[in-house]
């Protein structure tokens, strides 16, 4: 039986709809702490919401095995709202959280401990994960004759947001598909996988490192030198050079200009630069100690002070929990000095109370340092934290503190514009470690702060606090040793 939860993972990896189904279980990783986290947040949330709403019959206490027999019968009914139900239809099983009367049919919907939507304000759009789990559920509602027919279903997100995912409107401004169109391709694209009439590959990409075959994965995708090894490559465009090149080496040993054809390339939407940019890092990789280099002359600023900054943030809560700075004087990483603004709970009083330190830090050293962050990460959260905390700045004031000079995104203004690295990504933490950066933690991530810092919320453990501590004051070094290796090249 195909499920939304096979919809919603081929929409982000074909290969791990494959694995799940034919790889032997014994490949798979540990379970990942953070992942483990996220679940148990998205059943609290899910229990919170369900409290709220007026359920007028609740499937959760029925049977698995009785549970599509009642949620018909309550179908019948006309009940006005259904929790937990479960239908079939061929080969298709959904189990939506919610079904809702309208009309003489019904329409499903989701539960979700995330935002509704992708992106913000104007700019927002469906989440295409969401939209295929439920049209899939829109489908069996559909055969079953138990629909109102109007292709219509909703989300409730962490905010409790009631959000509409109308399924007949398109994709976007300029794609014209329809996200029931882009459901019926995902459909037809699991069923060939179920049915072994498809071969799926894996790609290395930045959704993989939750995946239980993360190792799996990267351990052939290495034996197999396969192209998405290439620094921000993906498997779109893997899978339009393949039948061409099949390995890293391959490519990199090629003219890439002899591809090449008028303005474009003979690949589908592979730009010309693309094409060079993508060579030059195959060769990197290919090569044996290789070095980074630059792409075009790089002018840091030199300030009297420089300062290194990153946040941590829980998205599913959407707090940001502590914002670490690193400051010491220009070139002399002995001075470095970690200064941080530690959030003790979830409150959103301490919540503010860190943003305002954090924000009065920052506007203390414009005046004498260059202040260096990791993407547009950072940028992002400070918008919505003015917009939560207005006594504490604008939003007027945090587009000032960013378009400042004394500001500089490290990845997007140096690194990704005018440097290449032998390495299969660039972020912070492959750059750093290539320059020889070690971090304390044997597990470093941004994900496992977030669960160590719940961890610590529970338990309360100074041990556990202080791993949190040590690990972003790791990341704000290591971004200091990615200037000074800049600055080498």
């Amino acid at each position: 039986m195909i499920s939304a939860t096979q919809i919603y993972d081929a929409v982000q990896c074909p290969h791990r709809v494959s694995l799940d189904l034919w790889e032997n279980p014994s490949s798979r990783d540990d379970p990942n702490p953070f992942v483990e986290l996220l679940w148990h947040q998205g059943v609290e949330h899910e229990e919170l919401i369900r409290q709220s709403l007026p359920v007028t019959a609740d499937m959760s206490l029925v049977a698995k095995e009785d549970r599509e027999r009642e949620t018909r019968a309550a179908m019948a009914r006309h009940e006005l709202l259904i929790y937990r139900g479960r239908l079939t239809s061929g080969d298709l099983v959904g189990e939506p959280d919610l079904l809702e009367l309208r009309g003489n049919g019904y329409i499903p919907g989701d539960i979700k401990s995330g935002s509704g939507l992708d992106g913000e304000d104007s700019e927002a759009k469906l989440k295409k994960h969401y939209a295929v789990q439920l049209a899939h559920y829109v489908l069996i509602l559909e055969q079953t004759g138990l629909g109102d027919g109007s292709r219509a279903a909703f989300a409730i997100d962490r905010q409790g947001s009631r959000v509409p995912y109308v399924l007949t409107e398109p994709r976007g401004i300029n794609n014209t598909q329809t996200w029931w169109a882009f459901y019926q391709e995902a459909l037809a694209e699991v069923r060939s996988i179920a049915q072994q009439t498809q071969t799926t590959r894996g790609a290395l990409s930045s959704v993989c490192k939750l995946c239980h075959w993360y190792s799996h994965c990267k351990k052939v995708l290495v034996a197999e030198d396969d192209l998405t090894l290439i620094a921000g490559f993906g498997r779109a465009k893997r899978d339009a050079m393949f039948s061409t090149f099949r390995t890293v080496h391959d490519f990199a040993v090629c003219d890439p200009e002899t591809y090449f054809d008028g303005k474009v390339t003979t690949f589908d939407k592979i730009s010309q630069d693309s094409l060079r940019k993508f060579h030059a890092r195959a060769q990197l990789l290919s090569t044996s100690g290789a070095s980074a280099y630059l792409k075009e002359p790089v002018h840091l600023p030199v300030a009297r002070h420089e300062v290194y900054f990153d946040i941590e943030a829980d998205p599913m809560r959407d707090v940001v929990y502590l914002h670490g700075f690193v400051e010491r004087m220009h070139g002399q990483s002995a001075t470095a000095r970690f200064v941080p603004f530690f959030a003790d709970g979830f409150d959103p009083a301490q919540e503010e109370e860190v943003f305002r330190g954090a924000w009065e830090y920052l506007q203390s050293r414009l005046q004498d340092s260059t202040i260096y962050y990791y993407s547009k990460y950072e940028r992002t959260a400070y918008r919505k934290l003015a917009r939560k905390y207005p006594d504490v700045c604008s939003g007027a004031e945090v587009e000032s503190l960013f378009a400042s000079p004394a500001m500089i995104d490290l990845y997007f203004n140096v690194v990704k514009k005018s440097t290449e690295w032998p390495a299969y990504d660039q972020s912070i933490k492959t750059l750093a470690q290539y320059l020889g950066f070690s971090w304390r933690d044997t597990h470093p991530s941004g994900a496992a702060s977030i669960e160590w810092y719940h961890r610590w919320i529970e338990s309360g453990d100074p041990a556990i606090k202080q791993r949190i501590l040590d690990y972003n004051e790791d990341d704000c070094l290591a971004t200091g040793v990615v200037v000074d290796g800049i600055r080498a090249l």
